[in-house]
This record gives structure tokens, C-alpha cells and sequence, in this order.
């Protein structure tokens, strides 16, 4: 490379040589002319100069055109919704005042000023504002991908920032700009919808927050990027920007009027949207501000307020009411020195009434915020409510009946605090003494009313002896306004002596006249704390005066002395009442008086409660009572309303994996009446779930036995067999007997011995399939004993020779059951059978028998007219050919295999005497009545279960002959493929 540089000229300088700087350092003047764009006539010169960078006498020239036709009716209108007048706006904003503004925002020079006065108003439009926002939120979201570019232009983008930023400050700052955008938005549309869709554009830049966001945003990367200290822009500060937005509101409505309509839904539509900026006050106070302080006539507000939204009147109403208070009524200096503003309540309720009379809709808001949010608030400002409210004898009476209504419910008197409960007293006794004024025998009869009877009985009655109180107040106030002097009530009590019931006592002598608003001119709307509030003074117990709010004032009391008092003499009690003594409670017999319990848990009402306190097993007393009244409050529930609905499949659950912590009594029968409940309230969805639980949940022997015993005991109470199972769910272990050979002294405890025998499984599943077993063999016993009757009759003789007795036709109909709806038989096989039967029963021998049992009660409760018999009966069948070779030396599973098998043979002759069974399967009938003969035949022994197998094994032979009889011609062809 060095060879291709080649020096053209070399030159020698004196090494002893001095510079004279002055002397080199030339004044160097402009040698490049001004260029000469000619005269500015068109938009497109305008836009050629304006690209071109111009000077700031080149765009002065052009902003005057420009000005120039905006003000004169010409062709071109830069305000215009045109290409050409876009073109020009995005010059300005992008282009010119990047490279000026910080030249001629701070220059005072004419020019300067000239260029300033030109170009803010210019940009003053809906394009304009926008443009701006959006080249502000462009350079705040900009961001260098290296840390060289970001270090060289860090200098710039804050510069550009805090230049766009100022532009915009300048276009907004004064109050006029709303006016202006819709005066030209009204002279330059001749359409109508162009100029609703431009003043929806700017809506949504004001009031939905844009320019607030966008400004905010830039705003915090100035303070990051930047060492220095600035002040912060107030378009980034919230309570500030809407301030401006409601005095520019304040302003449009003193636009003229030959537009009236249109301007009020423009007004409208900008105040509904800002309002949800979340800064309500500050936009109320502006834009109101002329009637806060007095100074502009009520008439023009109320043209504009009565065509807002409701929703919109209730916000503004609250907020007027927040910043009345606090500008004239909660002044520190009027607090300091306890003076009683009565004639800025005038004003206030002249400003208030003069809005009520000529819209409906603000008299119903000041009565509701009467009786609802005004109860916090102070007295002042509800005196003022109230004497607006009183003008109008029916809004005086709704108002009377609203607020007696609420003071006497007895709801409101046990849970409402009692600060609410003593603005309530204050505002009834308040209108109760305006109605008398107005009209006394209204009172009079207001007076013998029940609701105001019951108010008074029920605060006289209520358990809060502050609430009884109030009511004595009351009662005694309206008492003095309309019953002669030897005829008032009166209570003779302590609290009826004291300074502060005199005060609820005058405050129905109270009465404020509606004023003039000029009342308000003296003070300002303008710096005022708006926690004035916490700085009132506090009464003492000693001396209170009249003043508003002294009830809740009274919290902050000084106690000034407590003193001992001697030698009391025992006579002061002779006039205190006696009471009775309480009932004796067991638990006061405790000899560690620690251990009484005084706050007992109440009885559940509500399936959540049931549910925490299945879940607190901490809580014995709780948990105890929602084991106990589970089944009977989710029975009651489950009819109606979709409390248990939504909880069915929780409860289900709790229950199955309810453990006995605290070894209750009954505790394994008060969790199968609640599985049961819960089983009867969705049986479909709740016999499926119960089927996954007991095949695929971790759940122990015993928590699987108590499903089979549900879905048993639940399903014969849904076929209707649930008077005669109501027995099985109160049999308790202690109930059964005893195994005769076990001496008892050889024995542990009931509960030790549960714990460390060496049988667990069998125990457990004994005291959950319990009523299982006891409700197979009841239904065992039902079939076998009329097949062993005729056995017994045909071998006593003939018929002929047997006498009979015959029976009135009233007993037979007596005896006669009446039938039952079977609602088992629409879901058993989707929701019972089949999910139980399909899953593999083999998760243990002990639940074996357990399972055919479960699967043989559900059979026999569907009855034999079920629709899906014959599928249940074919597939229950091939379950039971499987398992012979199980039962071999098992004699439970045995007993479980011929039980099923019977009850199979009882449920399909019942209809048809075996003939569709016999028909569809013969085959796996005769091998299971080959099976049931070998096991008849090879039994041995004589105990009690022995001969139970014989007896159920002689019944399945029996019904196996019968049906082999009956249906032999069918049957054959199975006999020889048996051979």
C-alpha cells in the first residue's frame, strides 16, 4: 500500500518561525448565497422548500403562505384532510423542527418570535398533535444495537427528545386549543362524518391517555439518560395533563352557540373519555371550576351535564361533592376555629339544587350518595345535600323513606360499622326535621308507620348497645317534634343526659335555606390539602359544642383523668337488675378451666362449610359436625340450585380419603351416608367417578371397600330399597357379634385390637362391607326362602288334601307394596355397571367377593325390565366363568361366585321364566350350573359358612333345573356340546 501514495508537494518551513494566531484567525464570511425559491404560491413549492432544509427566512416566507390560506377561503387549507396539507404537516414535524426548534424556542429575537407565533398554531390541529405524538413515541422506543452508535447518538436522541417534547408542550399549553381544533373541524368539514372521525382521533389522543403514555415515557429516558437535574414535563404528570384537559373543557363551553348541540356531544364525548384517566377531580375542578368558585352562571353547565351518561352524571356528582367540601367547607382555617360555614352550605345547595331541578337524574344521584357514600362523608357537606334535596317535598319524602328503610334493617344494624350507623342517625334525624318544618302531619304519620315502629324495635332490641342508642335518639327527636310535652318518650337513661345526644337532639331544629352561589366568589378553587380532613380537633369528654361530625370525632377523644373512688357503698346496687343463671354447660365441669371451649362451632348450612371442615382436621369439634350433617345438608341441597352440583366430584373426593383422626363414633357410617348423599345427587357422573376411584386412585383396602359398599347401598336406593338398607349405614363394628370362641379377657380394647391384629385387610373390608354382606344375605334369604317353602309343600302332600285360607280384599291390598320408580335403571349400565365391570376385578382376593356382591346388588336393584339386562347378564357371566379356579379352597369368594350366579338366575326368570336367557346364554348357564354341582358335591364340613354354601349352591341347581325344564328343546344342542 505505501507504495501507491505518493506525495504531490513538499514544503520546508522555518523551524524558528512564530504564528501569530490573531492574525490567521479571519472573520469568514457567508460566500454561499441565498438560494431564491421564488414567490411561495403553491403547496408543492411550500413542501420543495421545506424539504430542502430551509432558513429561517425561507420558512418564515413559508409559513405566512401558509397562514395565509388558512385564514382566506382559497383552494389549499392546511388543516385540510388532503395528501398535499399530510405532506406538509410531516415536513414541519420531521424535518424542520428537529434541525430549528432548539434555535428559536429560547430566541427572543423578532424573527424568533415571528416563527413561533406561525408555527404552533399551524401545528396546532389534529394532524399536527398526532404527528408530534407519534415522532416522540418513535425517538423514546429508538434503540442503538451497539454500544459505539449508542454512545455517539445518546447526545442527539436526548436532544430530539427534549425538543419534540417542548413542541408539544407549546401546542397544549394553551386552554384554548379544544376550541380551536373544533372551530376548524366545523369550518374546513363540510361533511359531517370527516369531522366527527378527526374529533374521535383527537378524543383518543387526549382522553384515552396517548399523549400521556407517550409523554411519560419520554420523559423517564430524559431523567436516565441525562446527569443533570430537569424539571419534569407536566404532559407526563397525570393530575397536571388533566387539569389542563377539564380548564380546556371549561373554555369550549363558552364557544358561541349557533352550533350548540354539536358542541355539547364534542364536550361530551372529550369528558367521558378523560374521566377514565384516573384522575377524576382534577378534570371535575377544571372544568366546573367557574361554578366552584362562583363566578360563571349555573345554567351553562346545566345545558352541557344533562346530556352526559348516568354513569357519567354519578361520577361527576361525587366529585363536585368531594371538591366543594374541600375548597369552602374544610378549609384549616375554618377548622381551626370551629366556625359553622352556613352560608357556604347556602351556596353549596343553591349550586346543588339549581343542578337537581332541571335534571331528575341528579336528584335521584344526591339521594343515593345520601344514604350510600355520603354517610362518610362530614356533616357540612350533607347539610348541603339535604337542604337541596328539601325544595322538593317528594325528593324530601323519598329521601325520609330511603334512609328510615336502611336504619332499621336489621342487617344493616349487625354488620354496618357503627361510624356509617351515626351519619345514617344524623342524615334521618336531619331530613326528619326539614319534613316537619314542611309539612308536620307527614311526620306525624310517618311516626305511626310500621316501618318506623320496627326501626325503633329493632335498634331497641339489637345486641350493639351504641346501635340501641341511636335508636333512643331517634326516637326521643321525632317524640319532641310531634307528641305534646306530657306525652314524649322518654327513656331516663344516662346516655340521653349527655352532650352528645343533645346534639342529635338539635339537629332536627336545623334548617338551611337555599342561598345564591355568589356565596362562593370568596374563596378559592385552587391549593387546598385534600387531607384536610385529618386535621380536625378533637373533642373532650368534658365539654363537646356543636359541631359537624363531633360522633366521629369522638374516637380521638382525650380521657383527662382516671381516678380510684373508696368506700363505695354497697347500696348503689341495689338498683342494677338481676339475671337469671345460665344453663349449665358440660364442659364447665372440667377441672382445667383452660380447657373449656366457650366459642363452639355452629352446625354447617352451606356445602363450603361442610368442606373446610371435613378438611380441619385439627378442629375436632368442626370437623365433627360437618361428619355429622354432610349427608342430610347435601340431600336437602341437591334438589335445587347448584351449590352441590359445582362441588359433587370435591366432596366425593374428601370423603373417600376422610381418615379417622380422632376415632369417632360412628365415623365409618357417617362417611358412607355422605358417600351416599353425594352418590344420589349425580348418580350418572358420580357412579363413573366412583368406578375410576376404586380401579385407578391411591386409595388403601379399606378406602376401596367403602366405594363398593356407595355404589351398592346407593345403587338399591335409587331402584327404591332405601328404607330397607336405612339400617345397613347405622350398623356399627360394635354391633356385630362377636366370635363366640374369643374369650373377652383374652382381648384387647375394640380399638387397640383394630390396630394390632394380625388379619388388617380382612377387618378393614369387614367394617366397610358390612352392609354389603348384610344386604346380600337379605337378599339371599329372599330368594332362597320361597324356593324352600315349595320344596317343603310339595313334600307334605297333595294340594287336594291342603286347606287354604283366604283373605279379606282390604288386607290384600294392605299388604300389597305399591310400585316404586326405578331411577337406577336409566343409568346403571353407563354409570354403574359397565365402568366396574370392564376394569380387571383382580386388585386382591380379600375385595374379591366384596366386588361380585357390589356388582350382584346392582344387578338385582335394576330390576328385570331394564333394557340393557341382557347386555349386563351376558357380560357378568363371562366374569363369573373366569374365576372357579380362585375359588378352590376360598370359601368367601365361593359363597361371592354362587351368590352372583343366583341372583343372575332370579333377575332373568322374574320376567320371561329364563326363556332369553336360556335362548342367549345357555352355554355359559349350563357350565356354570355344572360348576355350581361340583362344589355342592365336594364341600365339607359342618360350620355356619359351609352351610351357607351348600344352601346357595343348592338354589342355583334348583333354578338351573327349572330353566333347563322349561327351556329343554333350546337347551339340547348346548347339552351336546357340553358331552
Amino acid at each position: 500500500m505505501d507504495e501507491l501514495l505518493v506525495p504531490f508537494k513538499t514544503t520546508t518551513t522555518n523551524p524558528g518561525r512564530t504564528w501569530n494566531d490573531e492574525r490567521h484567525l479571519l472573520d469568514v464570511k457567508q460566500t454561499t448565497p441565498r438560494k431564491d425559491y421564488g414567490d411561495i404560491d403553491s403547496p408543492a413549492r411550500a413542501l420543495e422548500v421545506l424539504k430542502a432544509h430551509p432558513q429561517q427566512d425561507d420558512l418564515l416566507d413559508v409559513l405566512t403562505w401558509l397562514r395565509s390560506t388558512s385564514d382566506s377561503g382559497s383552494e389549499f387549507n392546511i388543516y385540510g384532510q388532503t395528501s398535499q396539507a399530510s405532506q406538509i404537516m410531516h415536513a414541519l414535524v420531521n424535518d424542520v423542527l428537529p434541525d430549528l426548534w432548539s434555535s428559536i424556542h429560547n430566541n427572543q429575537t423578532s424573527k424568533a418570535n415571528k416563527i413561533r407565533k406561525y408555527i404552533i398554531p399551524l401545528l396546532s390541529s389534529v394532524s399536527g398533535i398526532s404527528m408530534v405524538t407519534l415522532r416522540l413515541k418513535f425517538l423514546s422506543n429508538a434503540e442503538e444495537h451497539t454500544e459505539e452508535n449508542r454512545k455517539a447518538r445518546e447526545a442527539g436522541r436526548s436532544q430530539a427528545l427534549h425538543d419534540t417534547l417542548s413542541v408539544l408542550e407549546s401546542i397544549l399549553e394553551s386552554k384554548d386549543v379544544l376550541h380551536t381544533i373544533w372551530s376548524r373541524l366545523c369550518s374546513s368539514s363540510s361533511a359531517v362524518s370527516p369531522k366527527w372521525l378527526l374529533w374521535k382521533e383527537l378524543v383518543i389522543l387526549l382522553g384515552n391517555g396517548k399523549v400521556l403514555s407517550t409523554c411519560a415515557e419520554a420523559d423517564h429516558k430524559l431523567a436516565t439518560s441525562s446527569q443533570t437535574l430537569r424539571e419534569r414535563s407536566w404532559l407526563s404528570d397525570g393530575t397536571r395533563f388533566c387539569s389542563w384537559i377539564g380548564y380546556s373543557l371549561s373554555y369550549m363551553m363558552d364557544a358561541p352557540r349557533e352550533k350548540s348541540y354539536e358542541l355539547q356531544k364534542a364536550w361530551v364525548q372529550m369528558l367521558e373519555r378523560a374521566l377514565t384517566l384516573g384522575h377524576v377531580d382534577p378534570i371535575v375542578e377544571g372544568t366546573f371550576g367557574g361554578i366552584i368558585n362562583g363566578s360563571r352562571d349555573l345554567t351553562t353547565y346545566s345545558d352541557f351535564t344533562k346530556i352526559l351518561k348516568l354513569s357519567t352524571k354519578k361520577v361527576v356528582i361525587l366529585s363536585l361533592l368531594r371538591i366543594l367540601a374541600k375548597v369552602h367547607l374544610n378549609t384549616p382555617d375554618r377548622i381551626a376555629n370551629n366556625g359553622d360555614p352556613q352560608s357556604k352550605i347556602r351556596s353549596i345547595a343553591a349550586l346543588l339544587y339549581g343542578f337537581a331541578k332541571v335534571d331528575e337524574d341528579i336528584a335521584n344521584l344526591l339521594l343515593e350518595w345520601l344514604s350510600s357514600n355520603g354517610i362518610a362523608q362530614d356533616l357540612q357537606i350533607r347539610r348541603a345535600v339535604v337542604a337541596a334535596l328539601a325544595e322538593d317535598f317528594n325528593n324530601l319524602k323519598s329521601a325520609v323513606a330511603d334512609t328510615l328503610r336502611s336504619f332499621g334493617d336489621k342487617l344493616y344494624i349487625k354488620h354496618t360499622p357503627v361510624l356509617h350507623q351515626e351519619g345514617t342517625t344524623e342524615n334521618l334525624l336531619l331530613l326528619v326535621g326539614y319534613a316537619h318544618q314542611k309539612n308536620p302531619s307527614y311526620v306525624a304519620s310517618v311516626a305511626q308507620s310500621s316501618i318506623y315502629l320496627n326501626a325503633i324495635s329493632n335498634r331497641l332490641a339489637a345486641s350493639s348497645h351504641r346501635a340501641s342508642v341511636l335508636g333512643m335518639y331517634v326516637g326521643t327527636a321525632v317524640s319532641q317534634l310531634i307528641d305534646p310535652p306530657e306525652k314524649r318518650m322518654d327513656f331516663s337513661s344516662e346516655e340521653m343526659s349527655n352532650p352528645q345526644a343533645q346534639q342529635y337532639l338539635r339537629l332536627t331544629k336545623v334548617h338551611d335555606s337555599v342561598g345564591s352561589i355568589d356565596g362562593l366568589k370568596s374563596e378559592r378553587a385552587t391549593g387546598v390539602d385534600l387531607a384536610v380532613g385529618r386535621f380536625k380537633k378533637a373533642a373532650t369528654i368534658q365539654e363537646v359544642k356543636f359541631q359537624p361530625g363531633v360522633v366521629r370525632s369522638l374516637i380521638g377523644s382525650k380521657v383527662i383523668s382516671i381516678e380510684e373512688v373508696e368506700n363505695v357503698s354497697e347500696t348503689e346496687d341495689e338498683g342494677l337488675p338481676t339475671y337469671a343463671k345460665p344453663d349449665s354447660d358440660a364442659s364447665d365441669s372440667d377441672e382445667d378451666p383452660t380447657l373449656v371451649e366457650r366459642n363452639k362451632p355452629s352446625a354447617p348450612i352451606y356445602i363450603n362449610d361442610i368442606i373446610s371442615g371435613l378438611r380441619n382436621t385439627e378442629n375436632h369439634d368442626r370437623h365433627l359436625l360437618a361428619l355429622t350433617h354432610a349427608s342430610p345438608l347435601i340431600r336437602r341441597k341437591a334438589a335445587f340450585g347448584t351449590e352441590v352440583i359445582d362441588s359433587v366430584e370435591e366432596l366425593a373426593s374428601i370423603f373417600t380419603g376422610l381418615g379417622d383422626k380422632w376415632n369417632i363414633e360412628n365415623f365409618q357410617e357417617l362417611r358412607l351416608q355422605g358417600l351416599i348423599a353425594v352418590l344420589i345427587a349425580q348418580p350418572l357422573e358420580l357412579g363413573q367417578w366412583f368406578s375410576r376411584a376404586y380401579f385407578n386412585g391411591e386409595y388403601s383396602i379399606q378406602q376401596r371397600a367403602a366405594i363398593l359398599t356407595t355404589l351398592g347401598l346407593g345403587a338399591r336406593e335409587l331402584a327404591g330399597f332405601g328404607k330397607e338398607d336405612m339400617a345397613l349405614t347405622k350398623t356399627t363394628q360394635r354391633s356385630r357379634p362377636e366370635d363366640p370362641s374369643s374369650f373377652p379377657s383374652k382381648r384387647l380394647p375394640q380399638k387397640l385390637h383394630a390396630l394390632y391384629t394380625t388379619s388388617t385387610s380382612s377387618s378393614e373390608i369387614g367394617r366397610s362391607g358390612n352392609a354389603i354382606n348384610t344386604a346380600s344375605r337379605t337378599l339371599e334369604n329372599s330368594i332362597l326362602q320361597p324356593m324352600a317353602l315349595q320344596a317343603r309343600e310339595s313334600l307334605s302332600g297333595p294340594n287336594a288334601l291342603k286347606v287354604r285360607t283366604f283373605s279379606s280384599r282390604m288386607e290384600v291390598e294392605k299388604r300389597r307394596t305399591k310400585p316404586i320408580p326405578n331411577a337406577l335403571a336409566k343409568v346403571v349400565a353407563d354409570g354403574f355397571f359397565f365402568p366396574g365391570k370392564h376394569n380387571s376385578p383382580l386388585l386382591g382376593v380379600p375385595l374379591l367377593p366384596l366386588f361380585l356382591k357390589t356388582l350382584s346388588l346392582i344387578l338385582h336393584a335394576s330390576g328385570p325390565s331394564t333394557l340393557p339386562l341382557p347386555l349386563m347378564t351376558a357380560e357378568f357371566l363371562d366374569l363369573l366363568l373366569s374365576l372357579p379356579s380362585l375359588a378352590t379352597g376360598n370359601l368367601s369368594i365361593t359363597e361371592a361366585l354362587l351368590f352372583a350366579f343366583l341372583t343372575i338366575l332370579e333377575i332373568n326368570t322374574a320376567s320371561d321364566q329364563g326363556r332369553r336367557l336360556a335362548a342367549e346364554n345357555g352355554k355359559a348357564v349350563l357350565e356354570m350350573g355344572e360348576w355350581v354341582e361340583g362344589v355342592m358335591t365336594g364341600i365339607r364340613g359342618d360350620g355356619e359358612e359351609e352351610g351357607r354354601v351348600r344352601g346357595l349352591a343348592a338354589g342355583c341347581v334348583g333354578r338351573v333345573r327349572e330353566v333347563v325344564e322349561r327351556e329343554e328343546r333350546v337347551l339340547v344342542g348346548e347339552l351336546v356340546g357340553l358331552m
